[in-house]
């Protein structure tokens, strides 16, 4: 990554040469065009192009790389792969379709972490909400919390879990999650504990700026737990459509999806758990890999 941001498309220092090579090289992420020979005949993996939508959530140098790689991607005119259909139509509205192929190959659910014991949140129980997610800016923590906070929920006692790594924006989160009563930041969570949360959670708010791929709500999904997204995103998508949208932007929104998750009743709730599900059943690995194999075999 130094290397990228100090060189970015030099021609010093390319790795390999497209003179006599009749293969085609797959690019893992629009970076790695920048030190390497790329040509028509190549792939390359998109996730999203957050760094050109949505650049306020990147920094300045993270940003002036991908628009010269997607520059160079541009060119070029490579295949692309994306792992959504939302991330796609984001890169042909800025960039055309004035390539090999556009396709869109959508990932999977990872079902190791879900299936084993589940393991209860010591000294925790009652009604929740749950958001698992990096804590940073893109992830739109902060208007979730604010909706919990606004809609009363802890005076119900219906409490609000987050955990996840933390990212950029960090502090700014947690500092309102602590000043609000009935949040609570458990940090890491083993597996078991992670299981148990996605099991017994509510709902799974996660009413993000960005993502390229859907995979927090597809997750909760494989648990059957209804999500509550942004409304047109990739999340929404994931799920085929069985969530609750939401206007990211819109914290009494984001309250009454909250209000109608805990409204619903035990047939209501079971029967979305068994389409989620569904959802999830057909986002397996052996789906990707087959897609995979048949675009790399035909190219």
């Amino acid at each position: 990554m130094l290397e990228i941001s100090w060189l970015r498309d030099s021609r010093h220092s390319l790795i390999g040469s497209k003179a006599s090579d009749a293969n085609s090289t797959v690019f893992l992420d629009p970076l790695f065009v920048l030190r390497s020979e790329l040509a028509e005949k190549d792939i390359v993996l998109c996730h999203d192009v957050g760094p050109l939508s949505h650049s306020f959530l990147y920094d300045a140098v993270t940003v002036q790389n991908y628009r010269v790689a997607y520059e160079k991607i541009r060119r070029h005119g490579p295949g692309i792969v994306f792992v959504s259909d939302w991330s796609k139509d984001n890169f042909v509205a800025i960039h055309g379709s004035n390539f090999r192929f556009l396709t869109t190959i959508p990932l999977y659910v990872r079902t190791g972490l879900f299936d084993g014991p589940q393991e209860t949140l010591p000294g925790f129980d009652g009604r929740f909400f749950l958001t698992v997610g990096a804590f940073e800016t893109r992830k739109n923590q902060i208007a979730a919390l604010e909706a919990y906070r606004d809609g009363g929920f802890n005076n119900h006692g219906v409490r609000y879990v987050l955990c996840g790594p933390r990212g950029e924006g960090r502090d700014k989160i947690i500092d309102l999650a602590k000043s609000i009563p009935g949040t609570v930041l458990p940090g890491y969570v083993p597996d078991g504990q992670l299981r148990w949360l996605y099991a017994n959670a509510e709902a799974f708010v996660l009413p993000s700026l960005l993502e390229g791929f859907g995979m927090p709500a597809l997750e909760a999904a494989y648990m059957g737990l209804l999500p509550i997204v942004s409304e047109g995103s990739a999340l929404v998508e994931a799920v085929e459509g069985v969530c609750v949208q939401v206007s990211p932007k819109d914290t009494i929104a984001i309250g009454q999806a909250m209000r109608h998750a805990l409204s619903r009743s035990s047939a209501e709730k079971a029967q979305t758990s068994r389409e989620l599900q569904a959802v999830a059943a057909r986002a397996s690995k052996e789906r990707f890999l087959q897609s995979w194999r048949s675009l790399l075999q035909a190219r």
